[in-house]
């Protein structure tokens, strides 16, 4: 069982046992709170504003309301002896006004709302990151949706359960494709569908590429998904709250970013771009064990290929050192050392400090008339690249700024590229890039006397021709996921989509 944390001295108490607390003063970013029953002026707790998710209004009968006490949802990331975070509410009688402003719910949105004429369904990617999805749900989702009148069904059925939302865990990496194709069946979207996803990045491309290419989603039912960060990089949910970030002068925790977008946020169309690659292209990826990491069935794990044709992305292609180090770190050899595998691979890539051979290409947006012609980048045919990486966010992670003009949802496809510059030359444009973007714009001196420099442009389309014979070389990488091109030659064409499949729920600042 979770339990509900009071902030500075206040007994811990279940999660619906509520106690009753007033509103002393506002300070320094802080509500000083006092027992209801007692005198003094002095604060029995505080509660950091930082952490305030939603406050609700219920009357005696239960329910949102304008009458009744004040309830305060607020988490708690850093609790004892609990696996993972806390939700805790305290009841107040009073509030100061623009605290209600920013955090009162009023009516539930229609995203969350679960009847004949719309479907909640709620995603715990059981495996993404460092598997605390499930613990998240359990101890701070569930309790903030039945909050809201909301209740769970984990074997959701439309004859007696569209009063409650849909409960997916997933078994394998297929769950998430299979949802994806179930969306795309018009004989299955009557209702409206939000798809609410506790899971990294790897849980929009799946949602997204499990759609019917033929039938697609039909128009004006657009599905919608919610996002809350439980992947590695997070890439698109860091990138989406990169302005409420850099808006507070404070630390701003994602989960509690997170929750508030998905009670108060509202929808708005989510960019993609379409990936296509050579025929005899192959979609690489490994089994999932259900041993501990290290295990021996982890180490038995074989290489999975299937044939692939096209991918949709909303984050990032890319060749070279990114694609390389997302596709080595997730191999059996790398992936049974944990988080540590990242640095690992990293480190063993900067030290080959390998040049990939290929032809770059780009078209420039154009104006009335389309696109402009294909330019291609750097000297000539066959030359050496260190990173090519086309990208629809600003952030690959949270402080990892790839794109810095990028703004969420403007649907502005960007490339960053840099030619073979050896390890020790990746690794100074990878660590400026931690500072707020800092790798645009260097240049150095390379061989010969000739200017080298980290080169971003926006572009309509990308071409990257791969000439490298060794396989290992000869991966591209699409939100995470990794395609092997065939032969020297194989290529992978990256091009913006004009028309979005999918709605995102975002904070109503940035749209």
């Amino acid at each position: 069982m979770c339990f509900a944390v009071p902030p500075g001295g206040f007994s811990n108490e279940p999660l619906n046992d509520f106690q009753m607390i007033k509103f002393l003063r506002y300070e320094n970013g802080e509500l000083l709170l006092g027992l209801e029953d007692g005198d003094s002026d002095e604060p029995a707790g505080r509660l950091k504003e930082a952490s305030i998710i939603a406050i609700y209004r219920e009357n005696a009968r239960g329910g949102l309301d304008s009458e009744g006490e004040y309830y305060i949802y607020s988490l708690v990331e850093d609790a004892p002896d609990t696996p993972f975070k806390v939700l805790t509410s305290h009841v107040v009688n009073q509030l100061p006004r623009d605290i209600l402003d920013k955090y009162l719910i009023t009516s539930i949105p229609d995203h969350l709302k679960c009847d004949a004429t719309h479907r909640l369904t709620v995603v715990v990617s059981t495996h993404s990151g460092v598997h605390q999805a499930e613990a998240f749900y359990n101890c701070v989702l569930k309790g903030l949706l039945g909050q809201s009148g909301l209740k769970e069904a984990t074997e959701w059925s439309p004859d007696r359960d569209q009063d409650k939302y849909e409960l997916i865990l997933t078994k394998s990496d297929q769950t998430v494709r299979d949802l994806g194709k179930q969306l795309s069946n018009p004989s299955t979207t009557g209702q409206a569908r939000t798809i609410v996803l506790l899971s990294g990045d790897g849980g929009v491309v799946d949602l997204i590429n499990g759609e019917d290419e033929a039938d697609g989603v039909p128009s004006g039912r657009r599905p919608t998904i919610i996002l809350l960060p439980f992947g590695t990089g997070n890439a698109l949910f860091h990138s989406l709250h990169k302005p409420l970030y850099a808006s507070s002068t404070i630390a701003q925790s994602p989960y509690v970013l997170g929750l508030r977008t998905l009670l108060r946020g509202v929808p708005a169309p989510l960019p993609t771009f379409e990936a296509t690659f050579a025929p005899g292209s192959r979609l690489i990826s490994y089994s999932d064990g259900d041993q501990e990491e290290g295990g021996e069935e982890e180490e038995e794990e074989e290489e999975q290929r299937r044939s692939v044709s096209r991918l949709a992305g909303a984050i990032v292609a890319s060749y070279g050192f990114h694609a390389s180090l997302v596709w080595e770190s997730d191999t059996p050899a790398y992936r049974k050392h944990g988080a540590a595998r990242f640095q690992m691979a990293a480190g063993e890539l900067l030290g080959l400090g390998h040049g990939y051979e290929a032809d770059v290409e780009v078209r420039a947006p154009g104006g009335p008339g389309g696109a402009g012609e294909w330019t291609r980048l750097g000297g000539g045919e066959g030359d050496r690249f260190g990173y090519v990486l086309a990208t629809l966010v600003s952030s690959l992670e949270k402080t990892f700024t790839i794109s810095p003009d990028s703004r969420p949802l403007d649907g502005k496809l960007r490339l960053v590229t840099f030619g073979d510059v050896g390890g020790e030359r990746t690794m100074d444009v990878m660590k400026a890039a931690y500072d707020n973007g800092g790798h645009v714009g260097m240049k150095w001196a390379g061989e010969g006397g000739r200017e080298e420099r980290v080169g971003y442009q926006e572009v309509e389309e990308v071409r990257v021709t791969v000439r490298e014979e060794d396989a290992r070389w000869r991966k591209v990488c699409v939100d995470g996921t990794i395609v092997e091109v065939p032969g020297r030659g194989g290529w992978m064409r990256v091009r913006t989509v004009p028309e979005s499949r999918y709605d995102v729920i975002v904070d109503k600042s940035v749209v």
